[in-house]
């Protein structure tokens, strides 16, 4: 009767090992499957880029054909204009001004005091 015993232990054990090694044959194997997000997510933009160039440009006047001439570094027409004017009245304020000669009239007294000019000298600039 050992032999029996022994055997049908052996057998159960079997049995046992080849139910948790197998797995269950009706187990269903899940796969997963990509789905849409309910929500969109943002997709980044590309930001345009600032590409500078140069310009030419001059500013002239009624009375002078050519107050300044040169080249500046701007992304467009408008901001060229706008840096050829800041330019050209940085090269205007650099040129020393006409010496202002006393008459025997003014000679006396404080000296004379002029007001500002009130038109823009480089108001008037081109760029290409």
């Amino acid at each position: 009767m050992t032999r029996l015993r022994i055997a049908v232990g052996l057998t159960a054990m079997m049995v046992a090992l080849l139910t948790l090694m197998g797995g269950d044959s009706r187990a269903q194997i899940g796969t997963i499957v990509a789905t849409p997000s309910p929500v969109p997510s943002p997709v980044p933009t590309p930001r345009p880029e600032n590409v500078t160039r140069s310009f030419h440009c001059n500013c002239t006047t009624a009375g002078r054909p050519v107050l300044w001439s040169g080249f500046v570094q701007a992304t467009n027409y408008f901001q060229a204009r706008q840096l050829a004017a800041n330019q050209c009245l940085a090269y205007i304020g650099e040129k020393p001004a006409s010496p202002l000669i006393p008459t025997p009239a003014l000679s006396f007294g404080a000296a004379p005091t002029f007001a500002p000019l009130g038109i823009n000298l480089c108001g008037q600039c081109a760029c290409s």
